[in-house]
Formats: structure tokens, C-alpha cells, sequence
């Protein structure tokens, strides 16, 4: 399993057997395999860059192109269990739309994302090393979000959280989330 991404065992925990799943911006594919393999959900897949639909159609998977922030006219009400959104909030420019899409189409979202409240990224802003990506990095724009900011958001959307998981370097993390999560992994469904 890729160390990088902390918030793949956490999802796998969070989806039962056999349910029906579609994971938005699903990159390679990697986690729709391991929901596949593990938990032999039915799943499919959005994504937008070319290359990676192609890297998820050589694992086998159902995966279409496409813009999430265009909507999911293609899916009907309710028509899956779950719809996963991991470690791509930050990069939408409008993530309400994107939210209000999911719970329409699944009874249930999944939602990780990197905690800009983790003491490490405190630490580096107070030193002047800013809160995302360094400018010459290449990668794209990327909003912060704390664990606070996320919970307005699910208040804002008109959801509620279910549940909730923390991620750390080492593990589930249990106390103060907000200074020793590095990844919040939340499950949310209409209120």
C-alpha cells in the first residue's frame, strides 16, 4: 500500500461488502481495485485526465472521462451506496455543487482530505513556509481545509457527518484530531 496515501485503509474499512460505489476523481484507480478485491463492491469511476482512465481500464474497471464539477447527469437519484470523494476537495473550484451531486446520486459520501490544521503544517506556515504547494512545484491549486472548516461545510450543504475517521502517520488517531490528524476521512449523507 502506498504510504502516501494514508486514507486508502480507512475508506476499505468504511465501505461493506458488495455495495455499489462510485469514486469521483479516482485517479488510477487504485482504491476502486482494492474496494473490488476486498470488499468485491460493483464499482465505477469519473475521471478527468486521460491517462489515468486508461490505467483504470487496464486494472479492469468501469471508468469514464469527465469533469465532476460538470455534475453527474449521467447517474440517477440514489443510484449507488456510496460515492467517494478521496483527497480531491481541495482542488475544486466549487466544491457545494460536487458535494450536492453526490448525495443526490449515493445515499452516502466518503470525503478524505490532508488536515491543514496538522501541528506540521502550523509549524511550517509560522516559519514562513506557507500552507500548500510550493509555487515552482508544478502542482495544482490546492485549497486548505480544517477539520473545522470541513464540518461548516457539511453544515452548509445541508448534510450531516455519520461518521468519522482520523489519520495519522503511525495510525488511527484518537485524540486531537485537529493538531495530530494529517488525513480526516468523513462519511456524510442528507440530513
Amino acid at each position: 500500500m502506498a504510504s502516501h496515501r494514508l486514507d486508502l485503509e480507512a475508506i476499505i474499512d468504511l465501505i461493506p461488502p458488495k455495495a455499489r460505489v462510485l469514486d469521483l476523481g479516482c485517479g488510477d484507480g487504485l482504491l476502486l481495485a482494492l474496494l473490488v478485491q476486498r470488499r468485491q463492491v460493483v464499482a465505477r469511476g469519473v475521471e478527468l485526465v486521460e491517462a489515468n482512465v486508461r490505467a483504470c481500464i487496464a486494472r479492469g474497471l468501469s471508468v469514464r472521462q469527465g469533469n465532476i464539477e460538470e455534475g453527474l447527469a449521467d447517474y440517477g437519484d440514489g443510484v449507488f451506496d456510496y460515492v467517494i470523494l478521496s483527497e480531491t476537495l481541495a482542488y475544486l473550484d466549487r466544491p457545494l455543487p460536487v458535494c450536492a451531486e453526490m448525495l443526490r446520486v449515493g445515499k452516502r459520501a466518503v470525503i478524505s482530505f490532508d488536515n491543514a490544521g496538522h501541528w506540521a503544517h502550523r509549524w511550517r506556515a509560522l516559519r514562513g513556509g506557507g500552507t500548500g504547494h510550493d509555487l515552482c512545484s508544478g502542482e495544482p491549486r490546492a485549497r486548505s481545509i480544517t477539520l473545522s472548516q470541513f464540518a461548516a461545510f457539511v453544515a452548509c450543504a445541508g448534510a450531516r457527518i455519520e461518521q468519522r475517521v482520523f489519520v495519522g502517520g503511525r495510525g488511527r488517531i484518537r485524540r486531537w484530531p485537529a493538531l495530530f490528524a494529517r488525513i480526516a476521512v468523513y462519511v456524510i449523507s442528507r440530513s
